[in-house]
């Protein structure tokens, strides 16, 4: 019995560990067609939630130029979203995260991104499309952020 206590204490401990590598993981967490939601902001004296009720934020989609590429926090800084504008049939989807400089030597990362086949059959609108990444552990919100995106280089201000 006390082995089997080890043993479990031993894989919960190895779990733990391993969902929490996940946060810093450099591939992409999610992508998807649209524009990411924010939480907004409750208005001072609006109606509040009732005693011991909780009430769902409201959100709404950032606000970012139409074709016009932008990177931006979520989630207080833990996650950063990549917009990209193009077709809807062949959208420009990142896929890694490379940090370039920590946040005490110029706080940069690479963001990299998959590369569109020569021969896809693409629709010709022009729709916005997000990736989602968690925020590198080497980088930080108390400084701009320098991201090198497709040739662009983009400054994301303090969070």
């Amino acid at each position: 019995m006390r082995n089997t206590v080890r043993h479990v204490g031993a894989l919960v401990a190895v779990v733990g560990a391993l969902s929490l590598a996940g946060c810093a993981s450099p591939t992409a967490i999610e992508d998807f067609s649209g524009l990411p939601l924010v939480p907004v902001a409750a208005a001072e004296g609006s109606e509040g939630e009732a005693e011991g009720e909780e009430i769902e934020p409201e959100l709404e989609e950032i606000d970012v130029p139409e074709g016009e590429t932008a990177i931006v926090y979520l989630d207080y800084g833990d996650r950063l979203a990549l917009v990209t504008w193009g077709s809807s049939t062949c959208p420009v989807v990142g896929s890694d995260i490379v940090v370039l400089e920590d946040q005490n030597s110029g706080n940069s990362v690479r963001i990299e991104t998959v590369e569109i086949p020569a021969d896809a059959v693409c629709t010709a609108d022009l729709v916005p499309h997000t990736t989602i990444f968690g925020a590198p552990e080497q980088t930080t919100t108390t400084q701009p952020l320098n991201v090198e995106v497709n040739g662009e280089e983009i400054v994301v201000p303090v969070k």
